[in-house]
């Protein structure tokens, strides 16, 4: 993959309770602990067709650089989008000895769940 096609990036964070100063008290917020670049990675139509029904039928798939220390604990957000949280839901790390490894995260929008 050629490094230009980092072209998006990604905040990876956890999610931690904000006191809102309201009868309600606190409310989880996402905080950010990382910034890489990633790239979109496309599927083929095949490997479309074939998640459907699963419960990774509503997920995206982005490739970062191999980063271990990206783990399926944290949230993530896109190019600085609040409204939309995701969960890690997989991480298929590149094994290769290569200098230029991407590892791919799939994520799950929070607010679509395990439906």
């Amino acid at each position: 993959m050629a490094v230009s096609r980092l072209n998006h990036l990604i905040d990876l964070g956890v999610s931690e309770l904000v006191d809102t100063d309201t009868i309600e008290g606190s409310t989880a917020q996402f905080a950010s602990k990382h910034q890489l670049h990633c790239a979109f990675y496309q599927r083929s139509q095949n490997q479309q067709y074939e998640l459907l029904g699963t419960k990774l039928e509503d997920t995206i798939v982005v490739a970062v650089r191999s980063q271990y220390r990206v783990d399926k604990s944290m949230l993530a957000q896109l190019d600085g989008d609040q409204s939309t949280t995701y969960r890690i839901v997989a991480i298929s790390r590149d094994d290769s000895h290569s200098l230029n490894r991407y590892d791919l995260l799939t994520l799950q929008d929070v607010a679509k769940g395990d439906a």
